[in-house]
């Protein structure tokens, strides 16, 4: 049969191009049925950190595919690149990211900003009035802007806050008490370094390189002398009497820690722990679990947990709890906050939980599983209900940086604690007075 014989004459083009255009169609539709989903799968992109918070945050994005075929493309920063590669898309407002995972000195920046997507008219559309009172009061705090009482703009992922670690064997082996104020550390550190002397044990181990990591030390020191960072005006007073008294103090804590502790940062410390050549230190939970593996610790069952201990104030420790968001700029909002929802229900943050990131729920810090499996829990849960955020400006990183150069100054001898407290309230005036 020839083929003119199947077709309009071809004198009728309106009839041709309609038959040709069906033909497309038809070609068309069925290359799309080959694979139905390829059309109508959902993605989403979150920034994270790299590291064991994003670990399991990565394994909740594979079981929350499997159950609901929307995928998760989890973009992994360093702690040190993960503020600007968020800050630069939500500056620009180019909706790269949907969800976004950051700390919570971070927020306030992004909340002022109104970069952020606020989620409790979200979460009325799914009949909830808001976060359930299952999570940690402090940290659903960090999580509002203004701090504590104002809207919703995040949900707490990670619930860590310090600890001090101490060696409960060698506390016991010298007849001394767990650690109740820093005057019980510095005897302690003093005590066991002298009596160890020879085996390589150092009293103490800190953080005091220079930004982040000296801030973080010094703060549950400087907090527990006493020492505010601002005044209720909001003028800079880190070199209030009481806040020099703090430095004093952690600089006479580094002469029982190892040399070059001044550079120090959580790698270190959490090798001299590990190697069993420290005997105190503050540090985050993250790090408990590596203390019971075979593989890399020399001190199984040999480390304790307590709260932060006291001064002229009752000791408190510094929050740092990892936080999700929605960014503004996100063409999926719905999506989004479907998958930050169901990550923080209690049954998924467990399972974080096991994976070893400490839970923001007060149920699971409770929960028999989780307790047998981390018996600092009681430690942590009571660490984080009585924790302190740092202060809650959108200049926090700037101050934050200033302020660690001169505590390290401090600790390396470059300076005396007078000198660093005076600079450094200079410095931060200078920052205040800049952002108003």
């Amino acid at each position: 049969m020839r083929l003119t014989t199947l077709l309009l004459p071809i004198s009728n083009c309106r009839s041709a191009i309609a038959l040709a255009l069906l033909l497309l169609l038809v070609i068309a539709t069925m290359s799309c049925s080959k694979d139905p989903q390829q059309s109508t799968r959902k993605q989403l992109t979150v920034a994270a950190m790299a590291g064991p918070e994003a670990d399991a945050l990565k394994q909740a994005a594979l079981d929350y595919e499997a159950q609901t075929g929307v995928h998760l493309n989890i973009a992994e920063f360093p702690y040190a690149n993960l503020f600007d590669k968020e800050m630069i898309d939500l500056n620009a407002r180019t909706g790269a990211y949907d969800l976004i995972m950051l700390d919570d000195p971070w927020f306030p920046i992004f909340a002022s900003k109104q970069f952020l997507t606020e989620l409790t008219p979200l979460l009325q559309k799914r009949g909830q009035n808001g976060p359930d009172s299952d999570f940690v009061e402090t940290s659903i705090a960090l999580c509002r802007h203004p701090y504590q009482t104002g809207s919703l703009y995040a949900l707490p992922y990670v619930g860590n806050s310090q600890l001090f670690f101490y060696r409960k064997d060698l506390f016991e082996k010298h007849s001394l008490n767990p650690p109740a104020t820093w005057d019980d550390v510095l005897t302690a550190a003093k005590t066991i370094q002298e009596k160890e002397s020879g085996s390589g044990m150092y009293g103490y181990v800190m953080r005091a390189a220079q930004g982040n990591a000296a801030v973080a030390d010094f703060m549950p020191i400087f907090w527990a002398f006493g020492g505010e960072m601002f005044d209720s005006s909001g003028k800079p007073t880190v070199n209030s009497p009481e806040g020099i008294a703090a430095l004093d103090f952690m600089v006479q804590m580094g002469k029982y820690s190892p040399p070059g502790y001044a550079g120090f940062n959580a790698e270190e410390v959490g090798a001299h722990l590990l190697q069993g050549t420290a005997a105190m230190s503050i540090n985050w939970p993250v790090w408990i679990t590596k203390f019971d593996d075979p593989t890399k610790s020399k001190v199984i069952g040999k480390i304790e947990f307590t709260t932060l201990p006291s001064a002229r104030k009752p000791g408190q420790a510094e929050i740092g709890n990892w936080l999700i968001a929605i960014p503004r700029a996100s063409q999926n909002v719905e999506a989004a906050i479907d998958f930050l929802v169901w990550a923080t229900t209690a049954e998924q943050m467990k399972r974080s939980a096991l994976r070893g990131n400490p839970p923001t729920r007060k149920s699971l810090f409770r929960d028999a599983e989780l307790v047998a499996k981390f018996p600092a829990y009681p430690a942590q849960m009571r660490s984080l209900e009585t924790s302190r955020p740092r202060p809650r400006t959108p200049q926090w990183n700037e101050i934050e940086n200033v302020f660690g150069i001169f505590l390290s100054k401090a600790n390396s001898g470059a300076l005396s604690p007078a000198d660093a407290m005076n600079q450094a309230n200079a410095e931060i005036e200078k920052i205040v007075q800049r952002g108003q």
